[in-house]
């Protein structure tokens, strides 16, 4: 009888039961009531083992695939954490290369504009040493080139008022003359009226 479904089982009782209380006098009444009473407690006992096959199994695939969705999920957890650290490993590798790059193009660019600005500041030292140099010789030549000027004007000056002294006298003695000459001239005009 357990290889029938519930709902045959069921009826199957129900008419055995019926089939007993129309066979039975009064007096067996009694004695269907405890078989009737021994069957539902045999129904009830398999329905209950039933149920509790039914739970456990029911539990056991829950587990089961409670088990197999945590493992699945679990998997992926790790997968997902292990391709994420991998990215990130990669991407810090990569800026970290990168930074090390843009590091030493900055050295490099930094190296080259303190070479350049020294050049320049050389440069620019010695030029200015150069044209101080050349400054002082030209004013050296200038001076040099006024003071010869100077002491050939100088002579020349000294020359020229050798000149007039020179020319002076004969020329105030010739004058004087003329004036004394004049004036004999004069005075002989007026004595001789």
């Amino acid at each position: 009888m357990a290889f029938l479904p519930k709902a045959a089982r069921i009826a199957t009782a129900d008419a055995d039961v019926d089939h007993a209380e129309v066979e039975a006098p009064a007096t067996t009444v009694f004695d269907s009531a405890a078989v009737l009473l021994a069957r539902a407690q045999q129904l009830h006992e398999e329905y209950v083992a039933e149920g509790q096959e039914t739970r456990e199994r029911l539990i056991t695939e829950g587990q089961s695939r409670h088990d197999q969705v945590v493992g699945e999920a679990t998997a992926r957890q790790e997968e997902l954490l292990s391709t994420g650290q991998a990215k990130y490993d990669e991407l810090v590798s990569v800026g970290s290369a990168k930074h090390d790059e843009l590091i030493a193009e900055a050295d490099e660019l930094v190296a080259e504009a303190t070479a350049e600005h020294e050049r320049l500041i050389t440069e620019a030292r010695e030029r200015s040493a150069g044209m101080v140099i050349q400054a002082k010789q030209e004013r050296t030549e200038v001076l040099e080139g006024l003071g010869r000027d100077r002491v050939g004007l100088e002579k020349e000056i000294e020359e020229l008022q050798t000149f007039e002294r020179g020319r002076r006298a004969p020329l105030k003695s010739y004058i004087e003359g003329q004036l004394v000459e004049l004036e004999q001239t004069g005075l002989d005009d007026t004595t001789g009226k």
